[in-house]
């Protein structure tokens, strides 16, 4: 991945930030700290962001389950029984399918993908840490490096090694379970205009692989409905796609105290963005999901089907990169290389 000259040099000078071990719930943790944030990774499971805390407001971004005890289920459990919060990646797919291509045709991908259940390699430095995970069902590696890049920008730098012969076709997306209130409102690119449906427990978006305009659209009742806001609290959950691939690379969530949390990454690598709104019908949680992604329609062969998928060339490195950005701000209308807003 290539950087502007001094790119980290400059916005990493006047960073005053900490890295240190420590534990959330009943495991341990990577903490990264700063003066208006902090956040907790957790080694064990796939360096998953499980807090992200803001010290400004007392707010905590991602959703948590109440217990002490974090849940654990083995490799290739479902993901719904294991802990099912905060942020983790999503890779080589989100729904269980089989590889199609030789020479790993027919291997089965694991629910959720591997990442998230997986024990990384891990290194600590002064400025950051390294996870580093090794595939079980494909011959992949992948490095998370975590770094701030201010005091209200985290950086997570991904790179994906196929050290094979043979191309990779994978799906990658950032899964992050972020508590929401209503009148949150959905901040994206404004030339995105139009979604398809991929699952909704009342069809109100519509049935599998239907689309509607974005952020208003009448559902099949006649009822028009502004979708970029939270509305209030009832049982209706649901997922999409943006129709088309992106040309700018971020998304946010702004709360009603004007505090946005913010994801922001390379159109070029990550050129999809999914969205799910549980307004209570999952486990009576009321949250947003923003799912930045490679590829679209949570399995890679599906999105293969619509000429959408992501591929890691034989013998290759595939880069990208995720800036996490918290900042109070009236209007988002961007987002910089540097995570800042605009």
């Amino acid at each position: 991945m290539r950087y502007k000259k001094d790119f980290f040099r400059e916005v990493l000078k006047d960073v005053a930030c900490k890295v240190y071990e420590g534990f959330y719930k009943d495991q341990k943790a990577v903490v990264f700290e700063s003066d208006a944030l902090l956040f907790k990774f957790l080694p064990e499971f796939g360096g998953n962001l499980a807090s992200a805390f803001d010290k400004n407001t007392g707010r905590e971004f991602m959703v948590q389950r109440p217990e002490t005890h974090y849940r654990v289920v083995p490799f290739d459990g479902a993901y719904t029984e294991g802990e099912c919060c905060g942020m983790d990646d999503m890779f080589p797919t989100i729904d269980i399918c089989y590889y199609e291509k030789e020479p790993w045709a027919g291997v089965k991908l694991a629910d959720h993908g591997e990442i998230w259940n997986l024990k990384a390699e891990t290194t600590l430095r002064k400025d950051g840490a390294a996870f580093v995970f090794h595939g079980v069902r494909l011959p992949y590696v992948l490095e998370k490096n975590i770094r701030f890049l201010s005091d209200t920008v985290l950086r997570i730098d991904y790179k994906l090694h196929n050290p094979t012969q043979f191309d990779m076709y994978f799906l990658w997306a950032a899964h992050t379970m972020l508590n929401a209130e209503p009148g949150l409102r959905i901040l994206v690119p404004d030339d995105l205009k139009k979604a398809v449906a991929v699952f909704s427990n009342t069809e109100r978006i519509g049935k599998y692989g239907e689309e509607f305009d974005w952020p208003a659209y009448t559902d099949k009742d006649g009822t028009r409905r502004k979708i970029d806001v939270m509305g209030e609290r009832d049982l209706n959950c649901e997922k999409y796609y943006f129709k088309e691939a992106l040309q700018k690379g971020w998304c946010a969530a702004q709360y009603p105290d004007n505090t946005v949390f913010a994801l922001s990454f390379p159109a070029e690598k990550v050129p999809y963005l999914g969205i799910l709104h549980n307004l209570g019908s999952f486990r009576g949680i009321y949250n947003l999901f923003l799912e930045p992604c490679t590829a679209p329609f949570d399995r890679p062969d599906f999105a293969a089907a619509r000429g959408q998928c992501s591929k890691a060339a034989a013998k290759s490195v595939y880069e990208w990169y995720l800036n996490i950005t918290v900042e109070n701000v009236i209007s988002v209308k961007g987002m910089e290389e540097n995570g800042r807003p605009v």
